[in-house]
């Protein structure tokens, strides 16, 4: 009876451990941050966030990224506005994304598109939970028309037009790494030098590099922002 009494308590409470994992399983929500790329002067520096009633501000930075929001838990279609809307129904043509359930981090990259007339642009979730985009690890999105090589301290990495490569850390822990950056336009007889340097890696943090055309001239250019998760800690803590 004794023996039996144990087990009892034991299934109960592996039962019961179990349970509570779910529950914090499925009400973990989403934190998410914005930032809107390489946008005209005249488009909003905010988005009304429109998750099912709730209404979430964020700004859209255009060099950095945006303060850290908490998004609702579980499966989400977000709804962009300029503001908060007037009327129940949305707008005709209201960009929407999604979240899923899984992700605990989520950064938001707004690119400019001027034939939505209700708010001008398109909006590309980007997954930057731990187990999908790790400390560390640099995201190249490729916004030209040319093909970018790249050798960034230890790593090298290839991106064709309109797509995004997710690159190993550079180097063990923190320093400097040397990078060397290509870009070859179809039918070029060789690559064009975009960036010859040395930078500097943060192990704790992740890096999302851009390389997007500059009007009236044919070389793209590079740029990026770093995501520090321990600001956004600290930022909270505050």
């Amino acid at each position: 009876m004794f023996i039996f009494s144990i087990r009892f308590c034991l299934a109960l409470s592996t039962a019961v451990v179990a349970f509570f994992s779910a529950v914090q399983t499925a009400s973990a929500s989403c934190k998410v941050k914005a930032i809107f790329v390489q946008p005209p002067v005249d488009v909003p520096e905010r988005a009304m966030l429109i998750v099912g009633q709730k209404y979430l501000d964020i700004e859209l930075p255009r060099r950095n990224l945006s303060a850290e929001l908490e998004m609702p838990s579980g499966a989400l279609v977000v709804a962009v506005l300029p503001q908060k809307p007037t009327q129940p129904e949305l707008p005709v043509g209201t960009p929407t994304f999604q979240i899923p359930e899984t992700w605990t981090n989520c950064i938001l990259l707004f690119f400019h598109d001027p034939a939505n007339k209700v708010f001008p642009a398109k909006i590309i979730p980007v997954n930057t939970s731990a187990s999908d985009f790790a400390l560390g690890h640099t995201l190249i999105f490729n916004l030209s028309s040319a093909t970018v090589t790249g050798k960034f301290g230890e790593e090298i990495a290839m991106v064709k037009p309109g797509q995004s490569v997710n690159v190993k850390p550079p180097r063990a822990g923190s320093g400097d790494y040397l990078v060397a950056i290509d870009c070859a336009y179809p039918g070029d007889p060789e690559p064009t030098a975009l960036c010859r340097s040395t930078w500097q890696h943060e192990s704790g943090a992740r890096q999302i590099l851009f390389v997007t055309p500059l009007p009236e001239q044919k070389i793209p250019r590079i740029w990026g922002v770093l995501d520090r998760p321990e600001e956004s800690s600290k930022k909270k803590e505050r």
